[in-house]
């Protein structure tokens, strides 16, 4: 389950490559230093030890614009690839959960937790109603997950949204799903969950009202 949640993180904000020119294979991994430092330093620092007895140093990126991790490990990156089947390089075209995981339905809900501590947001609207939206780039891949969910007994809504990235100056596609209300938040925590820390104080809220309200 923790090597699911761990490869659903990279498919979200991760990237694995080999650089050619440099002949060193890479895994990055970075986040938001606004809310994200405590989930880099904490829980995927400790996840990393655990798995790979690896003791990684997180730090920033990017100009300081992100916060995160890289290995550089040719043995890591081909097991996360041949044997596991995370895309190497530009990875959206490619990105799928992987075959390995699909026989075993707990190891793809750890998987989607993992996408979705990168991907998703949870919001409470106009401060109490409960509200999940995952975001990626790839239609077949948010689509896969909404039909595992909706196997699973979701409710998902999926729809397109174009809109402008100051970051690269143009419009971006991205493609959302998205559940709400208090059943489906109850029914997300118990199968599938959060394990990010910024959104520990938000969920204990919306368990309590939830409770409240069913």
């Amino acid at each position: 389950p923790d090597l699911a949640y761990f490869c659903g993180v990279l498919a979200g904000d991760g990237s694995i490559r080999f650089q050619k020119e440099r002949c060193q294979y890479e895994i990055k991994c970075v986040g938001n230093p606004k809310d994200e430092k405590e989930f880099y330093d904490k829980l995927m620092k400790n996840l990393i030890k655990s798995l790979f007895n690896l003791d990684i140093k997180t730090k920033f990126f990017d100009e300081h614009t992100t916060y995160g991790f890289d290995i550089c490990s040719k043995n890591l990156v081909k097991y996360l690839t041949e044997f596991i089947g995370l895309p190497l390089g530009k990875k959206y075209d490619k990105l799928r959960i992987p075959e390995i995981f699909l026989n075993n339905k707990e190891l793809v809900r750890n998987f989607i937790s993992g996408v979705a501590d990168t991907d998703f947001h949870l919001r409470a609207k106009k401060g109490y109603y409960p509200i999940i939206v995952g975001v990626s780039k790839s239609k077949s891949f948010i689509k896969e997950i909404k039909d595992f969910l909706e196997n699973e007994g979701f409710k998902i809504c999926m729809y397109k949204r174009e809109e402008f990235d100051k970051r690269v100056n143009k419009i971006v596609i991205t493609h959302r799903i998205e559940l709400s209300g208090y059943k489906q938040f109850l029914r997300w925590m118990e199968q599938i969950g959060f394990r990010h820390p910024k959104n520990k104080e938000k969920i204990n809220l919306l368990l309590k009202l939830a409770r409240e309200k069913i």
